[in-house]
């Protein structure tokens, strides 16, 4: 049991600021403020996406951290360092240092952001009745685009006055989020947690083991397939489509809307139409958007398609996770569900490090695009493949 308990909406509310922690200002956050950065002299194009790489490493290694690190470190101590992190490394972007500092900074905030998510929705739901979790879940993780909306139209009242500004803007932003968080976070578990020796549940079967490989490859292209959007649409927008610096900033607050509505709206599609066939739908969503860009040169469209993508993401992570619990049981989830979020992170690691080297290579934006169609395309055939195998098992379950 916690420590003390806080009601549902205070649990909520500190649940929303740890999500918007872990997803908008020690991720997403940085790709509005590329444009300036670039047209500062901080750093190329190739560079920029280099850092996004840093980030998802962090984020692959915060993943560890978080499954493993409570076996020395309470997941009380290892919140409080995460966020006082997450704060530091924000702010450590508002000097340029060079690329090894920012680099460092980047780095950093993927270890924080990945802790906050991951122990978040477990800390927040021990205060929150269980006929309200699921609804109180998509309120949480609404947080993200939320903030995401909030900083992108922010920033363009400041960017005038160069990535500095927007780097001050977004710490002051997440030290009032990891205020409004911390009585939350006291209330997680004072007591470190050991490996569990006794009740180890039975290895899956191979068709389990089947779906849950497809499950996992579709979810590593999805992490590619994602990349051109979430780390490259501004500075595309500014340099490719003519939009200015604060434009191109503050158009990628629709991604962050299409994220508050994919998180509110993954729980009752799938109550609607089942988890499995909207995963199928989710990944659509994902294919159309990037398509879009391909095929048409309109701002109008790719601020469409930008909507669509973050639909497509905060709607593919939580069906996935459910997806996975209905495939290997309540028993196996965390351990299955940590290693497929590490995966996610190597997936964003390829692709940032993969596309990066590609513009220095001389390849286009657009080409990132194209690489994002394939992948996605493979990944939605790859959850079909998945989608009837497990009709198959069910059956003969059944």
């Amino acid at each position: 049991m916690p420590t003390s308990k806080l009601g549902t909406f205070r649990a909520t509310i500190s649940g929303f600021c740890l999500i918007a922690i872990g997803l908008c200002f020690t991720r997403w956050a940085y790709t509005p403020l590329v444009p300036p950065m670039i047209d500062g002299g901080w750093v190329d194009k190739s560079e920029a996406g280099y850092l996004g790489g840093f980030n998802s490493f962090g984020y692959m290694i915060g993943c560890v951290i978080a499954i493993r690190g409570t076996r020395w470190c309470s997941p009380r101590g290892l919140m409080r360092i995460s966020i006082l992190v997450a704060v530091l490394s924000v702010a450590m972007g508002i000097r340029d240092l060079g690329f090894t500092w920012l680099a460092v900074a980047r780095l950093a905030s993927g270890i924080a952001g990945a802790v906050c998510i991951i122990h978040a929705p477990a800390t927040m739901l021990r205060h929150v009745d269980s006929e309200r979790r699921g609804f109180c879940s998509g309120i949480a993780f609404a947080g993200a685009g939320v903030m995401i909306v909030l900083t992108s139209l922010l920033l363009p009242l400041v960017l005038d006055h160069g990535a500095s500004a927007g780097w001050m803007l977004e710490t002051g932003l997440t030290l009032l989020m990891a205020w409004l968080a911390w009585p939350l976070v006291s209330t997680a578990s004072p007591e470190t947690v050991g490996p569990a020796k006794d009740d180890r549940p039975e290895p899956l079967d191979a068709e389990r083991r089947g779906v849950l490989r497809l499950l996992s490859i579709a979810y590593v292209l999805a992490a590619i397939g994602v990349t051109p959007h979430t780390l490259f649409l501004a500075d595309y927008l500014h340099r490719d489509l003519g939009v200015g610096i604060a434009g191109s900033s503050s158009l990628f607050a629709v991604l962050g809307a299409g994220c508050a509505v994919g998180s509110l709206t993954s729980g009752l599609a799938s109550a609607w139409i089942g988890t499995r066939s909207k995963l199928i739908v989710a990944y659509l969503f994902g294919v159309i958007a990037v398509l879009m860009v391909l095929v048409f040169e309109s701002v109008a469209m790719v601020t469409a398609s930008a909507f669509l993508i973050g639909v497509f993401v905060l709607q593919c992570v939580p069906l996935t996770s459910v997806r996975t619990l209905e495939v290997v049981g309540l028993d196996r989830h965390a351990s299955f569900w940590g290693l497929m979020a590490i995966s996610f992170g190597g997936g964003l690691v390829v692709a940032a490090y993969g596309m990066s080297g590609m513009l220095e290579l001389g390849f286009r934006y657009i080409d990132l695009f194209v690489v994002a169609e394939v992948t996605l395309v493979a990944g939605i055939g790859l959850i079909g493949m998945s989608w009837f195998r497990r009709m198959e098992t069910t059956a003969s379950e059944a």
